[in-house]
């Protein structure tokens, strides 16, 4: 996992959003091999091991399906993204087309429940359950395929989007609100984001009033 991914995880429990701790064992340059990471909010654990952030139990996914630079320049275009300096993430299957999207669009990569983890560069690599563990406007663009296309998945993704920032899903789960439908077919929808989530409230201290 990318270092620079560290600053966009959030716990994934169900309270108000969360830096996550990082106590790292293991790095080599920007990548993160081995790590323990805490919420300070709940004292959930969860670890970085091999490189991929787990807050989950491995599942593995047949992600084998060969993408063409047709098929690929197909989902960048939907995802709508050129160069981003937030990552675009692939979730499940979409996973398979890391290797040529980067060929078409240059910015940092977060894989969620991929197959085996690639070692490229700039490429971050998650297992997660039913939420993506990442904060408000963390995501350039992400694409989620049907095995985890669930309601709850698809609204964390939403609210990991930039503003404008595009969900490509597929054509019969419901689009998740706060975003705009536009295109569809028989196989997928993509849609925008077009309202600003709320994410971590700062608590600053007052300064002391002067004393008469």
């Amino acid at each position: 996992m990318q270092r620079d991914l560290l600053d966009a995880l959030r716990c994934p429990g169900t309270h108000e959003e969360s830096w996550l701790v990082a106590m790292v064992s293991h790095a080599e340059g920007p990548e993160l091999l081995e790590a323990e990471l805490a919420c300070p909010v709940c004292a959930a654990e969860y670890r970085i091991t091999g490189g991929v952030a787990l807050f989950a139990d491995r599942q593995p996914v047949d992600d084998d399906e060969p993408y063409t630079s047709d098929m690929v320049l197909r989902l960048a275009a939907m995802l709508g993204v050129a160069e981003s300096p937030l990552p675009v993430a692939l979730v499940g299957r979409y996973a398979a087309a890391s290797g040529v999207l980067a060929s078409f669009v240059a910015a940092p990569q977060l894989l969620v429940n991929s197959g085996a983890p690639t070692n490229a560069p700039g490429v971050s690599h998650i297992v997660v359950a039913d939420r993506l563990p990442l904060g408000v406007e963390t995501l350039a663009a992400i694409a989620v395929d049907e095995d985890y296309a669930s309601p709850a998945l698809l609204e964390s993704a939403a609210r990991a989007l930039r503003l404008g920032g595009r969900l490509v899903a597929p054509a019969d789960v419901p689009i998740p609100a706060g975003m705009r439908e536009l295109a569809r077919d028989e196989v997928e929808w993509v849609a925008e984001t077009t309202v600003r989530a709320s994410g971590l409230i700062e608590l600053r201290r007052r300064a002391p009033e002067s004393v008469q």
